[in-house]
C-alpha cells in the first residue's frame, strides 16, 4: 500500500467518524432551540442566535464530510502528509476496498455498541414510568438512540454498499 493510499483511507474513516459523532451535537442544538422557543424567553435575537448557531454547526460538519471524504487528495497535498516517509510504500498488501469495508464495519460496530445500552436504558425508563408521550418523559432520546443503533447495525451489515458509494464518489 502506498503512503498516499494509507492517508486516503485514514482521512476518509476519520471524516465519517467525526460526522457520525456530530449528529449528537446537532440533535442537542435542536433540542436547545426548541426548549428556548417553548420557554417564555421568545426574544427575536435569542431565536436568531440559536438558528445561526445551528446553521453554522451543520455547515461545519458538512464541510468536514466534504473535505475528508470527497476531497481527500487535495487535503493530503495541502497538508503534505506524504512527506517524512523513507519509502513510498508501506509494507503489506492491502486492498483499498477491503480496508474501507473493515473500517466501515468497525465504525458501525462502534456506533451500535455505543448507543444500544442507552437505547435499552431509555426503553427501561419508558416501561418503568408508563408515560411515553406525557410531560415528564422525553421520548425523543429513546428514538434518537434507536436510530443511531439502527444506523450502526446497517453500517455493519451493508458495508459493501457504503464502500461502493464512496468509491463511486472518489472516481
Amino acid at each position: 500500500m502506498s503512503v498516499r493510499n494509507f492517508w486516503t483511507i485514514f482521512l476518509k474513516v476519520l471524516g465519517i467518524w467525526l460526522v457520525i459523532n456530530g449528529v449528537t451535537t446537532i440533535i442537542q442544538f435542536i433540542t436547545a432551540f426548541f426548549s428556548v422557543i417553548a420557554g417564555n424567553n421568545n426574544e427575536v435575537w435569542t431565536i436568531i442566535y440559536y438558528i445561526l448557531l445551528l446553521i453554522v454547526t451543520i455547515g461545519i460538519y458538512l464541510f468536514i464530510l466534504w473535505l475528508f471524504v470527497f476531497k481527500t487528495s487535495w487535503l493530503i497535498d495541502k497538508l503534505h502528509l506524504e512527506r517524512g516517509f523513507k519509502e513510498d510504500r508501506i509494507e503489506g498488501d492491502f486492498d483499498y476496498s477491503k480496508v474501507m469495508m473493515i473500517a466501515t464495519i468497525v465504525i458501525g460496530g462502534y456506533i451500535f455498541v455505543d448507543n444500544l445500552p442507552m437505547f435499552c436504558k431509555y426503553t427501561f425508563n419508558y416501561f418503568q414510568q408508563k408515560q411515553m408521550f406525557q410531560d415528564g418523559f422525553s421520548s425523543g432520546w429513546l428514538f434518537f438512540y434507536l436510530a443511531k443503533s439502527v444506523i450502526g447495525y446497517l453500517l455493519m451489515t451493508n458495508s459493501r454498499s457504503v464502500v461502493k458509494y464512496i468509491e463511486r464518489q472518489f472516481k
